[in-house]
């Protein structure tokens, strides 16, 4: 008996009694299985990392860092559309970073619709 009892499945169980054994049981079954929480987690960790604004911004400031160093889209966006400082914001160049922050989101968010969860409606039953 394997010490991670918890990841062993009937099919698994089933798939050694077949002769399947190592990296062929993992990739044929198990990772089917444990699938939609990777994507899940991944889907969360990739929008997560959008909305980081407020920690940067909390130690840094507008500025983000020494020349930019920790700038990320959205304290960017912070300081085109409302300024900083003497400079005045420009509100379409704003307006333009947010829709390409959505687009970047919808498309990684798009991709694991269509591209993962294709695949794990092929797996249940």
């Amino acid at each position: 008996m394997l010490p991670f009892s918890i990841f062993r499945t009937k099919s698994s169980e089933a798939a050694e009694c077949d002769g399947i054994t190592g990296w062929s049981q993992f990739w044929k079954i198990k990772l089917p299985l444990i699938l939609p929480a990777i994507g899940m987690v991944s889907i969360l960790t990739f929008v997560g990392n959008f909305n980081a604004f407020d920690l940067i911004y909390t130690v840094q400031g507008a500025l983000a860092g020494p020349d930019g160093a920790t700038d990320i889209l959205g304290t960017l966006l912070y300081r085109t559309f409302f300024g900083f400082q003497l400079q005045l914001g420009d509100r379409s160049m704003g307006a333009t970073i947010a829709t390409v922050m959505f687009l970047i989101i919808l498309a990684g968010v798009s991709l694991y619709l269509f591209g993962i969860q294709r695949r794990v409606r092929r797996y249940q039953f």
